[in-house]
């Protein structure tokens, strides 16, 4: 019999969350690195892009260096990896940005359906001298959503150790 995803979230204590921006170069990088800092050992954090850049944005690797959460095995990566039968199974796929990616795949193995989260794009409009600003606020905007991710998700994780 097929485990259901309840079964599967309550079997392990470990979350696998996939974070997906369309070049896998700003946001989704920023939301791995603060997963990591944040999500202790409850969440293993994975970033993936719909067509992934050649490097991480220099600007994203400068805020994350700042914030002291830069890690030198960040890199951008394609989201098609993940879609591998040999890839982690994800419990989450959260597409950030102002919408999803075009092109992002619908659907994932076990069944998870990816959500949204609308995170100021800093490569949006920002105009050369406002870049640094522009990075930092989508890196507080992703820090206050990934802190209460967890929290939410921590709690949870205890009250399923408990029953």
């Amino acid at each position: 019999m097929a485990e259901s995803n309840e079964d599967h979230l309550s079997s392990r204590h470990r979350y696998n969350v996939l974070f997906l921006c369309p070049d896998n170069a700003t946001c989704s990088i920023m939301a791995e690195a603060l997963l990591r800092r944040w999500g202790g050992e409850e969440f293993a954090a994975f970033s993936g892009g719909v067509k992934p850049s050649l490097a991480v944005h220099p600007q994203a690797v400068a805020v994350l260096e700042s914030q002291r959460v830069w890690q030198p095995d960040l890199a951008a990566k394609d989201c098609a990896r993940f879609l591998a039968p040999d890839a982690p199974r994800m419990d989450f796929v959260i597409s950030l940005g102002e919408k999803p990616p075009a092109g992002m795949p619908g659907s994932w193995p076990g069944g998870v359906k990816p959500i949204h989260w609308r995170i100021t794009e800093p490569l949006a409009g920002s105009r050369p001298n406002h870049l640094e600003q522009a990075f930092r606020r989508a890196f507080l905007e992703l820090e206050n959503r990934i802190k209460l991710f967890v929290l939410v998700y921590q709690r949870d994780a205890v009250k399923r150790k408990a029953a």
